[in-house]
């Protein structure tokens, strides 16, 4: 009994100072992955060899130039994986990295880099760019690849740096897609030699236009061609809008010299002047007073009431609502004037309010016959059309002129400056002279101010310039 039971003590000793190896745990592996070129890192794929690439590790987010980043691939033994990076302009870099060795996966620029500069000297925006080494593209239906440009554009006398990676050779063919669709293309550029490549003609003489908007509304968008040509193109304003009474310089380049414009408002009504001589021609207006039938138009109150009127409505006369103040806050002093717009047809109905409250209405106007109506007390629709104060006089009033509009079409804009300064002020404000109208005109300075450069501007845009007017002369003055 006492031999079995040492024999079993023996038996167990060793195993007691035995000790047993625990299992080693799966480390948690992560890449460093670095950004080491110029450009914008926008996919990144980091995956077993072999092995799909899987989701893009930046998510909805890019790696910036000179960046790094790292990222968690979780417990793995596997110390081999793959790299695969795709940069603005749809350029791609792959990558093997051991690991365990170094986590630092790079991603940098090899072989020479050539700088190209694209100078966009069109009056046109250039939308797309493409670039190929020469000859590479090869039969009609010629793959250009991607846009350099991306998100980007190029605007009308602005330049585009570009840089060209991994080029064995010099020569290049380029092609440039403008806003309106039209495409430039050169071939076999050496950018080696000649690294700044132009587009547009820097030649074509600049035509220069300032686009006033003299409506209520906002002008949303502007666009001009050659007239005669098909297609609109491009917004002139870009990321531009015109305020109510603002300007806006209109740059376009050719050899023509007339041009279609067309403006669109931001309620979405849309105007269009065709064949303007911009060679001729310096300003054009949008939002004038008659544009067509059903369109916006303004008509001219002359106050020969002795109290002020402080708000004025005109609606079309089969409309039951009077709609908001068209004077927008403005008042009518005793014999002064003051405009209305209106958006409609010619029927029109009128109602004006005192600064003491009471009111007055008129029913069933054409305002399309009567550009300017004249208020006086017991007024009725038959005597709006009397000549406003003043007109009926022999004489203009001493130490001014009298102008009177001959032309077809309102005079919307008059300026009177010292002769050989600068355009100031629009002199009828917020007001036309209409068509058979006359007002006198006295020196804006003062009697010691008599002479001046007269300038008038027809709703068409067209300008009557006189220089070296006598203001003070006494004399009619016909525009026309």
């Amino acid at each position: 009994m006492h031999r079995l039971l040492l024999m079993a003590l023996l038996s167990v000793t060793p195993l007691a100072g035995r000790v047993f190896a625990q299992p080693a745990s799966v480390p948690a592996r992560e890449a460093v992955v670095a950004n080491d070129t110029d450009r914008t890192l926008l996919e990144l794929y980091v995956f077993r060899p072999g092995a799909e690439d899987g989701a893009d590790r930046l998510g909805s987010g890019v790696l910036p130039p000179r960046a790094t980043l790292r990222v968690p691939l979780g417990r793995t033994r596997d110390c081999n994986f793959e790299a695969r990076a795709v940069f603005e302009g749809g350029d791609e870099m792959r990558r093997r990295a051991d690991l365990c060795r170094s986590p630092r996966i790079a991603f940098a620029d090899t072989g020479p880099v050539r700088e190209v500069t694209v100078s966009n000297q069109s009056d046109r925006v250039v939308r797309e760019l493409y670039l190929a080494p020469a000859g590479s593209r090869g039969g009609r239906g010629r793959e250009w690849g991607a846009d350099r440009l991306g998100s980007g554009t190029v605007a009308a006398g602005e330049d585009f740096r570009l840089r060209l990676r991994n080029m064995a050779g010099c020569s290049v063919d380029v092609r440039v897609v403008y806003d309106d669709d039209e495409e430039e293309v050169r071939e076999r550029q050496d950018v080696c030699r000649s690294p700044r490549l132009a587009f547009g003609d820097p030649n074509l003489p600049v035509r220069e236009v300032t686009v006033t908007n003299r409506g209520r509304r906002t002008l949303r968008e502007l666009y001009a061609r050659a007239a005669g040509r098909e297609g609109w193109g491009g917004d002139r304003l870009g990321a531009e809008m015109i305020d109510p009474r603002g300007d806006f310089r209109l740059r376009l380049r050719g050899e023509a010299c007339r041009f279609d414009l067309r403006a669109v408002f931001e309620d979405n009504r849309e105007e269009v002047q065709r064949g303007l001589d911009l060679c001729a021609q310096q300003r054009v207006g949008f939002g004038a007073s008659v544009i067509g039938e059903g369109g916006a138009r303004r008509v001219t109150l002359v106050n020969g009431f002795g109290r002020t009127v402080r708000e004025a409505y005109l609606s079309p006369a089969d409309s039951d609502d009077w709609g908001e103040d068209a004077l927008g806050g403005e008042v009518i002093a005793p014999g002064a004037r003051g405009a209305l717009p209106m958006e409609g047809g010619c029927r029109a109905d009128l109602r004006i309010v005192f600064d003491n409250d009471s009111a007055e209405e008129r029913r069933d106007i054409d305002i399309c016959a009567l550009g300017t109506l004249a208020l006086r007390p017991g007024w009725t629709v038959d005597e709006l059309a009397a000549e406003a104060p003043g007109d009926g006089a022999k004489e203009p009033q001493p130490g001014s002129i009298r102008l009177r509009n001959a032309a077809g079409l309102p005079v919307v804009e008059l300026y009177a400056d010292p002769p050989g300064s600068k355009r100031g002020e629009d002199r009828l404000g917020q007001t036309v002279l209409g068509t058979g109208e006359a007002m006198d005109f006295a020196p804006p300075g003062g009697p010691g101010e008599c002479q001046a450069d007269l300038v008038a501007v027809f709703r068409d845009g067209r300008e009557l310039a006189l220089p070296g007017t006598d203001l003070c002369a006494g004399r009619e003055v016909v525009l026309q």
